[in-house]
């Protein structure tokens, strides 16, 4: 299943977004029949900051496990921001 990422706006920022968003990103995965890898497409986001991806990425990971979860087309600042993440979960 791909999520395209910029439907949340393409500036991503707070923590309290980020939990909105992974609340939403749970309803659609968990309604979807689709049960294979969770696609986050971040074409067209401009802004990630670290709290949104903080609060978004460990709780898809914690929720679905790490290895379900991949990251594409995340540039510039946003990838920075993605990999710093990343390192502490």
């Amino acid at each position: 299943m791909t999520v395209m990422m910029q439907k949340f706006g393409t500036v991503l920022n707070g923590r309290p977004t980020g939990r909105e968003a992974l609340l939403r990103l749970r309803q659609i995965i968990n309604g979807s029949a689709d049960k294979e890898n969770i696609v986050l497409d971040f074409s067209g986001v401009e802004v990630l900051t670290p709290s949104y991806a903080d609060e978004l990425l460990k709780g898809l990971r914690d929720h679905y496990g790490k290895e379900k979860i991949e990251i594409v087309n995340a540039l510039g600042p946003a990838a920075e921001t993605i990999q710093a993440i990343s390192k502490d979960t």
